[in-house]
């Protein structure tokens, strides 16, 4: 049997949800938005006072667009390039 489909708890007609809300809408963890709100940066999202709300009807449209694979990929987290050991020359007597 297929799980039974996520109710939003937000507010009826709430315009904005919480990082909470928009984690049960996507089916992440609080922390997995974090990241996504950090790493993409078209996902529509308002930062206030060390805090973020999504605008819901925004946030539904970037999450179609999504679908099926008509958005692009998201970015690798961008790394720093690995140190590599100078290589000495060898010399010879």
């Amino acid at each position: 049997m297929s799980p039974e489909p996520t109710v939003l708890h937000a507010v009826p007609g709430a315009v904005y949800l919480t990082v909470e809300e928009a984690a049960e809408l996507l089916r992440r963890s609080a922390k997995s938005v974090y990241r996504l709100v950090k790493l993409e940066p078209s996902m529509p999202a308002l930062k206030l006072g060390g805090g973020v709300l999504f605008p819901r009807d925004r946030l539904l449209k970037w999450l179609r667009d999504r679908e099926q694979g008509r958005a692009q990929p998201m970015p690798q987290r961008l790394r720093p390039p690995r140190r590599v050991a100078p290589v000495k020359e060898a010399t010879t007597p």
